[in-house]
């Protein structure tokens, strides 16, 4: 989280945003709204403010956020910034080519102390703020915007200063933000960058070594937001509570991506392609939700062990997450969905446990799609709160309501689908073994599944009598089907905790 408040503060400067002037926007006007938009992204600011003419210069600029879960702190040094009036209603914003983000903190696995600078450097930049005081906008371009590691200082250089390199870099970036008035400030953004790259890579004794690297091409992001101008000194939770708020579609181009590494003498490489994708994000006091779409995606990956790369291929993946945050007495929703299609591997992963072909190798299809309701006992963002459920192991919350609205797997020949819905009584954790007595029903069908135990026993994955228990439970389970190999059940749990397959009480 610390990084991407620190992401967004930047971005407040060096990305943003453009309409027409509606009405003269002054430079005290202009500096107060970026100053706003800071404050609103948990960072203290301060400077020194200079009238020039037409010009206001805020020298010695520097915010600086605290993480009170870590004691650490990022600090953003804007050295001087120069609000010129245009004398056409738009300020001009002239910043510094480079401007260092100074992280100290310490590591939370090993307990040493860090402190990191990386380096944000622009080409060619350009912010142009316009509108009036109440809808300030500003229009951000540059040809080039690279983020750098600069150095990372531990005590008695414990990482070695060459030990790591971490490099991005942005090309043709532009953005559009109008932000609107009020102690709550609604924020609208808009940006596109025509391609996106990053390289890092490390090596630290005793801990092995890896590389990755990557890019992307066609970024562009919609979104809109409540920014609250108040700072929360980077408590994301004090943020939350202020109003902060956001929603937004980040979408691409092609990607790829290379992973390479080595530990205890065993090396590894990995590469990812992928062709368009989007994700849809949001985020309240209440929930927090995501949305993601990928289109084709390919995984090859070569390790030490085997002489021959593994190779996976997915013509589709969907994924979503609704998940409520606030503490409240009653339900509130939450929804859980993963889509895998057209899942495929190559023929050396399947010569590896199917060597003479018996399996079916056709694209294989993964769907989980689960809604329902819960009753959230804590509030999630809160990090004392965390803590004290981390030492108790209390449960956050508790489930009210599943819907099973698709389950469907289908591979080596065969296909399980169901739908079903339950509900829970919380009151009654005896029947069960602690769980939350069940209420309700899941169906069933199953296709195929008589010829893939036939193909498990013929392979020698199973034997005769682990065949023979199969088949056996299918007939306790299941109903034949109106077609071939096809089997059907409905699963019941009643308010008694009995439970029936097909009208048959198995307990």
């Amino acid at each position: 989280m610390r990084h991407f408040r620190t992401t967004c503060a930047v971005s407040a400067l060096i990305a943003a945003l453009a309409q027409g002037a509606a009405a003269d926007v002054t430079a005290e006007e202009a500096w107060g709204s970026l100053r706003d938009i800071l404050a609103g992204s948990g960072y203290d600011g301060a400077a020194t403010e200079t009238r020039e003419g037409d010009a206001l210069v805020v020298s010695d600029t520097v915010f600086t956020m605290t993480v009170p879960e870590t004691g650490g702190s990022t600090a953003i040094d804007f050295g001087t910034l120069r609000f010129v009036e245009q004398g056409d209603g738009t300020v001009r914003v002239e910043m510094p080519d480079v401007m260092p983000v100074t992280s100290s903190f310490t590591d939370p696995e090993t307990g040493t102390p860090m402190t990191v600078v990386v380096d944000i450097i622009q080409a060619a930049p350009s912010l142009v703020m316009s509108g009036d005081a109440d809808a300030i906008t500003q229009a951000y371009a540059a040809d080039t915007v690279d983020v750098a590691l600069k150095s990372i200082d531990t005590p008695g250089d414990e990482i070695p200063a060459d030990a790591i390199r971490m490099a991005m870099s942005f090309a043709g970036l532009t953005s559009t933000t109008t932000l609107g008035p009020g102690e709550l400030r609604p924020m609208d953004m808009t940006a596109s960058v025509d391609s996106a790259s990053f390289d890092m890579a490390f090596e630290v004794p005793g801990q092995g070594k890896g590389a990755a690297s990557g890019e992307m091409a066609g970024l562009t992001f919609e979104g809109e937001g409540m920014m609250p101008t108040s700072s929360s000194g980077g408590d994301l939770y004090a943020m939350m509570q202020a109003g902060y708020e956001f929603a937004g579609t980040f979408a691409h181009d092609a990607a790829a991506l290379t992973l390479s590494g080595e530990e205890d003498g065993q090396a590894f490489t990995a590469e990812l392609t992928s062709a368009e994708g989007t994700i849809d994000m949001a985020m309240t006091g209440d929930a927090l939700s995501y949305n993601l779409v990928h289109a084709a995606s390919t995984v090859t990956a070569m390790v030490a062990q085997l002489p021959f790369p593994l190779t996976i291929e997915a013509e589709g993946l969907k994924a979503g997450l609704t998940l409520p945050l606030s503490e409240g007495p009653e339900p509130k929703d939450f929804a859980l969905m993963v889509n895998l299609d057209d899942f495929e591997m190559s023929d050396m992963i399947w010569m590896m446990f199917d060597p003479q072909s018996i399996l079916p190798r056709d694209p294989a299809t993964l769907l989980v799609d689960l809604a329902g309701k819960a009753t959230v006992l804590a509030n999630l963002l809160d990090p004392a709160v965390a803590t004290q459920l981390e030492q108790t192991g209390e449960a956050p919350g508790q489930l009210e309501e599943l819907d099973i609205r698709a389950l469907e797997l289908d591979m080596v020949g065969a296909r399980l689908a169901g739908t079903g819905s339950f509900t829970f009584d919380n009151d009654d954790t005896e029947t069960f073994n602690g769980m939350p007595r069940p209420v309700g029903e899941l169906n069933l069908q199953l296709t195929g599944g008589n010829a893939l135990v036939d193909k498990l026993s013929q392979m020698g994955l199973i034997g005769p009598q682990e065949a023979g228990s199969a088949r056996m439970m299918m007939g306790l389970l299941a109903v034949p089907g109106t077609e071939p190999d096809t089997l059907n059940s409905k699963l019941e749990i009643n308010e008694q905790g009995h439970i029936s397959a097909n009208g048959q009480r198995i307990q």
